[in-house]
């Protein structure tokens, strides 16, 4: 749906009362003051809404795919609940700060999709990152016990089968979303709403031949628009390898690779918590995403990670997310504002279970812990 005019969105957000208003504040990270010339990822800092703790969790190398604003700790921020058959759009945004030395920054506002934990930051060469398991089932209990990966709940998964059938009850290209159980085990909702509610699907056998499961992108399921960026959620040690993933494209087309012209992205020695470890100036310093290949639009899935040396220590995360909107800051104490009804890009779109966090470019050295505050408006129809 959406706006068909003006007149139809007034009528929408104020005759209807389809509007949402959050008033954010975040911190940059209490540990480490911000570098000059650097991105950083403020899921994990402090503020309103709290601190996320989801990156580095989950099995290491696997894709974890529930960040939702309904996900307990994901920290986003909140837009209004679900609105479906309706579309929800930011219709305003704004960001300030009085505190000295934080201009000028850039805040760019991402729908985080998932992330790869990546605690084997000593393996150079490629490692696989893990999009799917087999699994069996228990139409007892309708429980699937997977292998080897630990699935995130309210992640969206598909099902399929090679040399017999599936569980009566669950079928191939459909979309499921998990309940998790433990490490291993997980229930399956036929929704999203059905998930948080506890409402699993019953299957009356527990079908034969080999079962895989493979969780996606919880929005943009294709991989449209979607971004990667690299950031630690535990500090890095010594080590400035050069990185490259192999990924699928928005298109499908698969085993696309970072391009090594100019040059392969640089991961900075010693990376802090919440920095996004390649970006800053020069040679191999791209920010706040690493590069695709030309003619890509987008990262469906990613596939392998090539670290060229080791970074001794830490847990570093492939992080996959939807940019919706920037927020330049030039003065210190004066609001940087955006008018998304009537400027161009116009009227962002904003997904049922969106998990809304916000990105910065530190344009100034910026002391540790120090506040940005702002607001979001949103209108659906």
């Amino acid at each position: 749906m959406g706006f068909s005019s003006l007149d139809d969105f007034l009528s929408e957000v104020t005759a209807n009362g389809k509007f949402w208003r959050a008033d954010w504040n975040k911190l940059t990270y209490g540990t480490t003051a911000h570098t000059a010339g650097l991105w950083y990822f403020l899921s994990g800092t402090g503020g309103n809404p709290g601190a996320s703790t989801l990156l580095g969790t989950g099995t290491n190398l696997s894709l974890q795919a529930g960040w939702h604003d309904v996900t307990s700790n994901a920290g986003g921020i909140g837009h209004g609940g679900d609105v479906y058959p309706d579309t929800k759009h930011i219709l305003n945004a704004s960001s300030f700060s009085a505190a000295a030395t934080s201009m000028p920054a850039i805040f760019l506002l991402v729908d985080v999709l998932a992330h790869y934990p990546i605690t084997t930051v000593t393996t150079t060469g490629a490692q696989s990152l893990i999009n799917s398991a087999t699994f069996t089932a228990d139409n007892s209990t309708d429980v699937l016990t997977h292998t080897g990966y630990d699935i995130p709940t309210f992640s969206r998964v598909q099902l399929t089968n090679s040399g017999g059938g599936l569980p009566s009850g669950l079928s191939a290209a459909t979309d499921y979303w998990t309940i998790r159980q433990s490490s291993t085990t997980s229930k399956l909702a036929a929704s999203l709403a059905n998930a948080v509610a506890g409402t699993a699907v019953d299957f009356s056998t527990n079908g034969t031949g080999t079962h895989t499961i493979t969780p996606g992108l919880p929005r943009y399921a294709t991989g449209a628009g979607v971004q990667a960026f690299l950031c630690p959620s535990t500090v890095m040690g010594a080590g400035t390898p050069t990185v490259t993933l192999t990924y699928t494209d928005a298109a499908g087309n698969t085993s696309n690779t970072t391009p090594s012209s100019p040059a392969l992205p640089t991961v900075n020695a010693t990376s802090p918590v919440s920095q996004v470890s390649h970006s800053g100036t020069g040679a191999g310093k791209y920010g706040p995403f690493l590069p695709l290949a030309s003619g890509d639009t987008g990262v469906r899935a990613a596939t392998a990670v090539n670290f060229s040396s080791t970074m001794t220590s830490g847990v570093q995360n492939v992080v996959l997310v939807r940019p919706l909107l920037s927020l330049p800051m030039t003065t210190i104490g004066v609001a940087a504002e955006r008018d998304l009804l009537n400027q161009v890009p116009s009227l962002p779109r904003v997904y049922d279970g969106a998990c809304l966090q916000w990105m910065m470019y530190a344009g100034a050295a910026t002391p540790v812990a120090t506040p940005f505050y702002g607001h979001l408006d949103f209108g659906w129809g």
